[in-house]
């Protein structure tokens, strides 16, 4: 079966490399639209607010220290906001209600801990929704960490010199290791900015996917229509290799096409996309996404025409919901939580999470699972289809 399906997919792969709109379509047109959209609209996104929950459930000076340092950072300056809350419970309540975008906690017992040298650990509450307060978060509470190993060696340290337990506080203080004395980088934000050419750049990215696929198949219905597709079976071939040969090829295409925009996004603005392998990965499973839905399209649809206008309709509605033509933060919380149903959605927020917060991999997990999850159950779908209709 394989040197049949290269045969088919290397035919497919010359006769659209000879069409020269399939090369417009996968190439200069994603690259233009997401260069235009990045000039006229590009630079860095809105000016960033954080509101960040604030559980002291030690009451100690540690987290008093961290407040002080907090609310007196002039980089922070209109920019976090601090709001108490009284236990880890009501800190998800109100980060799942959309109240707070992250929670730091403070657990009982915490400054004792510290200050006895057995270390402690902050807690950290984010949601996928508000990226931005995470990554203010995160920056806290990973300085608050270094603080903590820095006060932990520093007790351990006096221990060993033989310093009684009794002096050990008064000791480490007295020789600079006191204190919660909290720092944070000249722009704790940084992280989080992201410039919105990376946003028109992934959205024509991954809009222009399901069009690329979408030729492939689209092909696949005009030559049943012209009769080759019958010719093709009558030879020594399983009936799924014309159209494996065409997912494949059009897979591969959407593949260049989004890889294209995606450089061309960076070299032009030199705005940085993230890890490239999360990013690589991630536009991995959108394009499988894409080409199980396209599929999916062409099983049920009686003409090359009927498949065009479907998928033509399903592109935009998913880039609209999806944040490829307008960024998510600016649809209302309806529309956000309707673009979940679009993998669209999924790419754009996984990509601006990492263009914004220098993640790795690990951070785009739940992204490409949905979308996988997306390709699996249209592939199967789009199978009974064909089973039904194309190969009937």
């Amino acid at each position: 079966m394989l040197r049949p399906l290269l045969t088919v997919s290397a035919l497919e792969l010359r006769t659209r490399i000879r069409d020269r709109t399939a090369l417009v379509i996968a190439i200069v047109v994603p690259v233009a639209m997401a260069t235009l959209f990045g000039v006229a609209l590009g630079g860095d996104d809105p000016p960033l607010r954080a509101t960040v929950g604030f559980v002291d459930l030690d009451g100690g000076e540690f987290p008093a220290g961290v407040r002080r340092e907090l609310t007196a950072s002039t980089e922070l300056e209109g920019v976090l906001t601090l709001r108490d809350l009284p236990g880890r419970e009501q800190a998800q309540t109100a980060l799942d209600a959309g109240d707070i975008g992250a929670a730091i906690v403070f657990p009982a017992g915490f400054s004792t801990s510290v200050g006895a040298g057995e270390g402690g650990q902050v807690g950290v509450l984010t949601s996928a929704d508000t990226p931005l307060a995470g990554v203010v978060a995160n920056a806290v509470v990973d300085r608050i960490s270094a603080l903590v190993r820095a006060r932990t060696l520093a007790v351990r340290a006096s221990l060993d010199a033989g310093v009684p337990a009794s002096e050990v506080k008064e000791f480490v203080e007295r020789n600079g290791a006191g204190g919660p004395a909290l720092t944070l980088a000249n722009d704790p934000m940084a992280g989080g900015k992201v410039d919105l050419s990376v946003y028109y750049g992934a959205g024509m990215a991954a809009l222009f996917a399901f069009f690329v696929v979408g030729a492939s198949f689209r092909s696949l219905l005009i030559e049943r229509k012209q009769g080759t597709l019958d010719r093709m079976r009558a030879g020594p071939i399983h009936a799924w290799v014309p159209i494996a040969g065409k997912a494949v090829v059009g897979f591969g295409l959407a593949m260049v096409s989004v890889c294209v925009t995606w450089a061309s996004s960076v070299l032009i603005f030199g705005s940085s996309w993230g890890d490239p392998v999360a990013v690589f990965t991630l536009l991995l499973a959108h394009v499988l996404a894409a080409t199980a839905i396209t599929m999916l399209v062409a099983s049920r649809a009686r003409t090359d025409a009927q498949a065009d206008g479907v998928i033509m309709v399903i592109s935009f509605v998913a880039a609209f919901f999806g944040g490829s033509l307008v960024p998510l933060y600016s649809l209302p919380d309806v529309l956000q939580k309707l673009a979940l149903f679009t993998p669209n959605a999924w790419t754009t927020t996984g990509l601006t999470g990492l263009a914004g917060s220098g993640a790795g991999l690990a951070s785009v997990a739940a992204p490409i699972g949905v979308l996988c999850a997306i390709a699996v159950v249209a592939f199967g779908l789009s199978a009974m289809g064909f089973r039904k209709g194309l190969l009937g």
